[in-house]
């Protein structure tokens, strides 16, 4: 997996958890991940047979010539977002002109806020950036060190846990919509293993369907694999994270529809995070996905 057992790994949880791996006759060994990238690399070099990474990543891995193929899609966009203090007087994207923005260096986050700015009317050279460790962005807006940073459920989950009042302004609001968190597997394993890559996008979105129709249930499984974990975290961080699932007109949970992987790939290029766009007909498959009649609709 791109992260370890958390709200945005937590319908992989359930289904784990519950056993729907099991029942699905697959003997499933989920690894808990360290980011995306890492994640792309592990299955394109053969070391996991899957994987679940931030769409971005596994591009970046097909644009450079690894036979990865995605084959269903958690979140439909980027849940990347910038955060202020209600009292800065900042309301609105556009209101960050002349600001001191706090943003961690490297990551997609990077690459895609000059593309914000841009759809904002204003450029980088309209701000100061101000590189920080990622875990230490929230603490510098509270002491008003930056007057903004760059993060996403779980920057914006450190600040409420303060009890913080603050504003969150999604990327995805700007038109800077990616798309995001997919399952992805090689070329190879799926035409010679198809039934086993069906089985596992179906019980995995079995899962995600479990996380959002009982939010409680997905916290429950999160806390049983990774016992360590705050459920009141995990509980805010899904308030957050569960719309992203039918985001962008989506009309099935697990399903990015082709224009919005067209669009991605136009975003991704425009913002230098890709070369060149990666041939979706090639990228992407959704061969392995359930009947439509199984799928969760968003409508």
């Amino acid at each position: 997996m791109n992260n370890p057992w958390n709200a945005s790994t937590a319908g992989f949880a359930v289904a784990q958890a519950d056993g729907f791996y099991k029942d699905a006759g697959i003997d499933a060994k989920i690894e808990q991940g360290t980011g995306s990238g890492t994640a792309a690399q592990l299955v394109a070099s053969g070391q996991a047979d899957m994987g679940i990474a931030d769409a971005v990543a596994v591009s970046q891995q097909i644009e450079k010539g690894a036979p990865l193929v995605m084959v269903a899609t958690d979140n439909q966009v980027t849940n990347i977002a910038i955060q202020t203090l209600a009292s800065s007087g900042i309301n609105s994207p556009k209101d960050l002109k002349g600001k001191k923005i706090g943003l961690a260096e490297g990551g997609a986050w990077s690459f895609l806020l000059p593309l914000f700015l841009q759809q904002n009317g204003f450029s980088e050279n309209d701000v100061t950036i101000s590189t920080l460790p990622f875990a230490s962005l929230p603490a510098a807006l509270l002491q008003k060190n930056v007057d903004a940073i760059v993060g996403g459920q779980d920057t914006a989950v450190a600040l409420g846990m303060q009890n913080a009042q603050y504003n969150n302004f999604w990327f995805k609001d700007s038109g800077v919509s990616p798309v995001a968190h997919s399952i992805f597997t090689t070329q190879s394993f799926a035409e010679k293993n198809p039934e086993a890559v069906k089985k596992f996008v179906a019980a995995s979105l079995k899962g995600w369907n479990a996380a959002i129709d009982d939010q409680e249930r997905a916290v429950t499984a999160v806390k049983q694999l990774l016992p360590d974990s705050r459920d009141d975290v995990v509980r805010a961080e899904l308030k957050l994270l569960l719309p992203l699932m039918c985001a962008a007109d989506a009309k099935f949970v697990g399903r990015a529809e082709p224009d919005r992987w067209v669009q991605s790939n136009d975003i991704l290029t425009r913002a230098k995070l890709l070369p060149a766009p990666v041939d979706i007909s090639k990228a992407v498959s959704y061969d392995f996905l359930p009947p439509e009649s199984e799928l969760h609709s968003c409508k």
